[in-house]
């Protein structure tokens, strides 16, 4: 009986120990990525976690498919393989450029006052400076400045007119709509 308590104790102790991964979304960082982290950075800093790594050489290195900023590295969970987030470089095919932008897949990574991409439009409203908020022809960009991030919310979900272009009011967006994406600009 007391091996067996000395072992939860001990395993526990284990766990409390562990370091517990940075997902704290401010500006100019996401976890432990900020605007010095290099692509290169990427294997170390989620070496417990799958990376995939998309580069825009287009199909099978076809030059007229080339589109120089599509590349990505995308960053899913090991254990219930769900994607986290979305990494784009500085510059295409280069192990030491600078990351661009990073898009939060996932509700782990949230800002300090908590709001993260499954938050409504209410959470960053009230927590975060919006600066803008613009329409294309199916999503609204809202532009966030006290962390330079960019959050998208689906036009059909927050009632605005799919025809709607250019400026739109925070007045005409519902309180509890959801996001579709949000992305943090590193440059």
């Amino acid at each position: 009986m007391k091996k067996h308590i000395l072992s939860i104790i001990i395993t526990a102790t284990l766990f409390a120990c562990t370091p517990q991964k940075d997902t704290t979304i401010g500006l100019n960082k996401v976890g432990s990525i900020n605007q010095n982290t290099r692509i290169s950075d990427i294997q170390e800093l989620f070496k417990k976690d799958s990376i995939v790594s998309r580069y825009s050489e287009g199909a099978l290195g076809d030059d007229s498919n080339f589109l120089d900023q599509n590349d990505s590295h995308l960053i899913y969970n090991k254990t219930d393989r769900t994607l986290m987030l979305s990494i784009a470089p500085v510059n295409s095919l280069d192990s030491i450029s600078k990351i661009r932008s990073v898009t939060i897949h996932n509700d782990q990574y949230k800002t300090e006052a908590g709001v993260g991409v499954s938050s409504t439009f209410k959470d960053l409203n009230i927590h975060h400076n919006i600066e803008k908020l613009e329409a294309t022809f199916h999503s609204i960009t809202v532009f966030v400045k006290d962390i330079n991030a960019t959050f998208t919310l689906d036009k059909s979900k927050a009632g605005v007119k799919t025809f709607t272009l250019g400026p739109v009011d925070k007045a005409q967006i519902p309180e509890d709509t959801p996001f579709t994406s949000m992305t943090i600009w590193l440059e």
